[in-house]
């Protein structure tokens, strides 16, 4: 469970065992971040990672927030036993929350919305054969663009930030609260698909652990889903906040892999989120194809939660882009281990893992590794539970091994609660069916293709994947038609003549998370890549 236990009782002590507290103050200084350097030494000399200048950096920075991670637990540990709900941390709402500040944000930007969608009907009744021309902006290449009397007719709700009559400011932190404030360095690392960003993470907690810390490693797609479950059942005000504090009394350090915003329930809760655990010490390291500034780019109100947000981690965390030395292409750690292993066992690298249509032929190949998983097993039907009471039923499962379709699991209403359930009961999957991406309409699918792999890829689950062309040709397609589009301007243009005319373009849902889910494809590859080589087996025969 993400919380390991309930709220506390007012006036309750905190669980923290007063020898941990010792040992943890008790500790040489600057060990932490030698024992380390030493474990990126040991993988540098096993061929796991490079012997990188950079990378040498970043396990520095780490092995910072490693320090300053111990220092805040050990304080908290020894010198505050009784902390309570009094004492948690509530910070303005200078993020949207609440009060009359909060109010004034839905009205600015349900007025935005309004103007932005009469603009789009206006423009798109302007595109129309024998419309006749305005003076509202210029056609040009399938492309409007608003004059700048237009642009200014309607501020955004950030422009328009500060002029609303008669407001007040939200009042700052108390005194008490500036005083518990303890801006742990906390470290967010971006990256281009396999370029170790996962592998360090797996050191740094590996050695949280160690030193006695709390600590919570979690993918942030489960980390999101059972943070909305717990929000949801919180039965006080301000239930972001109450969770935040709740989780950390419970951890000193949160490691995210994958950190993204790809919706705008998760673009208006985590801000507030992520004030609370920096305010409270909590040392968060995460990873993330995405630099910060870049998050939920061309989102619904990004303009209202994003800013403040990106502020935030600039002022809490250190961030690191790793990739390779300037003007070179960064070393992708999966793909060189498929084709060090391709090298090894020459043209049966892979046979049986990633099996490619042929008409036919490759029915004999995939019954034989479903033969292999079932094992002994009987085949039957199973009804998995799901989150929120509902559940999934696996139409052939057997032992710890299951057989689905891509229809099944990612042509429908799927997400990830249902792939997280797949991963908890088992250790194997046989995925037939999947097809090759060729343009921005399969979207939808894709993003539950690439999280299903996600999950399977974090829990570690074997996986058997039929598809219809070979793993370089599997995304080429709709790359292919983001690139011939014209950018993020066109496709927001394409969306909002949906929106306006319900025939053509993308779903406006689409315009937020389009580019995202498309880069997302490389990590999905590169993913594919080592599970489908014998190492990634024998590592999950092992865990």
């Amino acid at each position: 469970a993400m919380f390991a236990r309930a709220l506390v009782p007012r006036g309750a002590p905190r669980g923290a065992p007063r020898g941990r507290g010792a040992r943890l103050l008790a500790a040489a200084a600057g060990a932490d971040a030698e024992a380390l350097a030493g474990a990126y030494a040991r993988r540098v000399a096993d061929g796991k990672l490079e012997d990188s200048t950079l990378q040498k950096r970043v396990v520095q920075f780490l092995g910072t927030a490693l320090e300053q991670a111990r220092t805040t637990s050990a304080t908290s540990a020894a010198g505050e036993a009784s902390i309570r709900i009094a004492d948690w941390i509530w910070p303005a709402s200078k993020m949207g929350s609440g009060g009359a500040a909060a109010e004034e944000d839905r009205r600015r930007v349900a007025q935005y919305t309004a103007w932005l969608a009469a603009e789009n009907a206006r423009r798109v009744s302007q595109q129309r054969p024998g419309a006749a021309g305005g003076s509202g902006g210029a056609v040009g290449s399938g492309r409007v663009r608003p004059t700048a009397d237009e642009g200014s007719q309607v501020s955004s709700p950030a422009q328009a930030e500060g002029a609303v009559e008669g407001s007040v400011s939200p009042p700052g932190l108390d005194e008490k609260e500036v005083r518990r404030q303890r801006r742990t360095q906390s470290v967010y690392m971006h990256g281009t698909v396999g370029t170790g960003k996962t592998m360090l993470l797996d050191l740094f907690c590996e050695q949280a652990r160690s030193a006695e810390l709390r600590v919570q490693r979690r993918h942030f797609y489960e980390f999101v889903l059972e943070l909305h479950v717990r929000i949801h059942a919180t039965q006080q005000e301000r239930p972001i906040e109450v969770v935040a504090n709740t989780l950390a009394d419970e951890v000193d350090v949160l490691c995210f892999d994958e950190f993204q915003i790809t919706d705008i329930q998760d673009a208006a809760i985590l801000p507030r989120f992520f004030e609370v655990l920096f305010l409270r010490g909590v040392a968060i390291v995460m990873t993330s194809n995405t630099p910060p500034q870049l998050l939920y780019a061309g989102g619904l109100n990004r303009h209202v939660h994003l800013p403040p947000f990106v502020n935030l981690m600039a002022e809490n965390c250190t961030v690191l882009g790793l990739g390779g030395p300037r003007g070179s292409e960064p070393v992708d750690y999966r793909r060189r281990a498929e084709e060090t292993e391709a090298r090894e066992e020459g043209v049966g690298a892979g046979v049986g893992r990633y099996v490619v249509a042929r008409g036919g032929e490759e029915v004999a190949e995939l019954e034989a590794a479903w033969s292999s998983l079932c094992g002994d097993s009987s085949v039957a039907p199973r009804s998995l539970a799901v989150s929120m009471g509902r559940s999934f039923l696996v139409e052939q499962a057997a032992g710890r091994a299951c057989r689905v379709t891509f229809q099944q699991v990612c042509d429908s209403e799927r997400g990830e609660a249902d792939y997280l359930a797949l991963a908890q009961h088992f250790d194997a999957v046989l995925l037939d069916g999947v097809p090759k991406y060729t343009s921005l309409e399969d979207v939808d699918t894709l993003r539950r293709f690439v999280k299903l792999l996600d999950v399977l890829y974090d829990r570690r689950v074997r996986l058997v994947l039929s598809a219809a062309v070979p793993l370089d040709e599997l995304f080429a397609g709709i790359r292919s038609d983001i690139k011939s589009g014209g950018g993020t301007d066109d496709l927001a243009w394409r969306a909002a003549q949906y929106s306006s005319d319900g025939k053509a373009g993308l779903a406006p849902s689409a315009v937020g998370t389009l580019l995202e889910a498309v880069r997302a494809t490389e990590r999905a590859e590169s993913r594919l890549r080592e599970m489908r080589t014998r190492r990634y087996w024998q590592q999950c025969a092992e865990e």
